[in-house]
């Protein structure tokens, strides 16, 4: 049996087992984004890797991004958007931390090569490196993304009410995305900023919508600028876009319900029940004292 088989499957395994970690896990607020690494607070030794990191992906940064392709590089800026810029990461940035994190994760495989003489280590470390910066901005994406998908039903009911007492369109949206805050708060602040320096009513919430793949948000952008167009009432739209929104909302849920039972029959099928059926063999053999010699050796 070739040796390098179990290096190679133990290298799978972990892999395997930081991905499934990176995509279920979820970041409690205030704790310190994977990707949000600021020098001038963290721990001695943090900052030195910090340091190392920022040296290491100025460098190659430019590498990353000439193998990376306009379309992937127009993929990567969308999900970055989606994210909401964590650490104010821009697509340089993004190139910048996938690269340090390939080199050190190479780095470490090196040192692991080194001990086991097996070179197997340096490629497949480096591989995860490569991959667990894609996976966390992923992650973040779709985190911030199903925040916004449950803050638009409550925005809309009190954007509606807010509007009813009589304010403008623009400045209720303001107070409204001042107070509830959030991502949905926060894009709807940036749409007003641009409102602020020039930009249409229409392109700035064109903008909400291209940034953010949140069905809910879109379909609630393209209703409202279907009802400018139109000449509708502000106040009588958005209260049927409210209503229709709950409606969405309780029927994605419902979906989302009915998507779940099928994961935890699969996850108890190929998880609980074997580790279960292990353990009562392994306990059977070990009280009847069986003789494993009857199979050779």
């Amino acid at each position: 049996m070739n040796p390098a088989l179990p290096a190679f499957a133990l290298v799978l395994c972990l892999a395997g087992a930081f991905a499934g970690v990176a995509l279920v896990r979820t970041l409690p607020p205030g704790t310190r984004r994977l990707l949000d690494v600021d020098p001038d607070d963290a721990a001695p030794g943090r900052r030195v890797l910090a340091v190392v990191r920022e040296r290491i992906g100025a460098r190659f940064a430019p590498v990353v991004l000439g193998i990376t392709g306009p379309r992937r590089a127009a993929l990567i800026q969308h999900r970055l958007d989606a994210a909401g810029r964590p650490g104010g990461l821009t697509l340089e940035g993004w190139a910048g931390v996938k690269a340090s994190a390939t080199a050190l994760s190479a780095l470490a495989g090196l040192a692991v090569t080194l001990l086991t003489g097996n070179p197997i280590w340096v490629l497949a470390l480096a591989a995860v490196g490569w991959l667990q910066v894609d996976l966390s901005l992923a992650r973040e994406a779709r985190r911030r993304q199903a925040r916004i998908d449950r803050d638009l039903p409550d925005f809309l009911d009190v954007l509606t009410v807010t509007v009813g007492a009589g304010l403008g369109f623009r400045t209720a949206l303001d107070r409204v995305a001042e107070a509830l805050g959030g991502p949905l708060g926060e894009e709807f602040r940036i749409a007003l900023r641009q409102m602020g320096y020039g930009e249409g009513r229409r392109g700035a919430l064109e903008g909400v919508r291209d940034r953010n793949d949140s069905e809910a948000l879109r379909e609630f952008i393209t209703a409202l600028l279907q009802a400018e167009e139109l000449g509708a009432p502000l106040g009588a739209t958005l209260s049927d876009i409210a209503r229709d929104m709950r409606k969405a909302f309780q029927q994605r849920a419902r979906r989302d319900a009915a998507r779940a039972a099928p994961r935890v029959s699969l996850i108890v099928s190929t998880v609980v029940v074997p580790g279960v059926i292990v353990f009562v063999l392994s306990a059977l053999i070990i009280g009847t004292d069986f003789d494993l010699g009857v199979f050779g050796g």
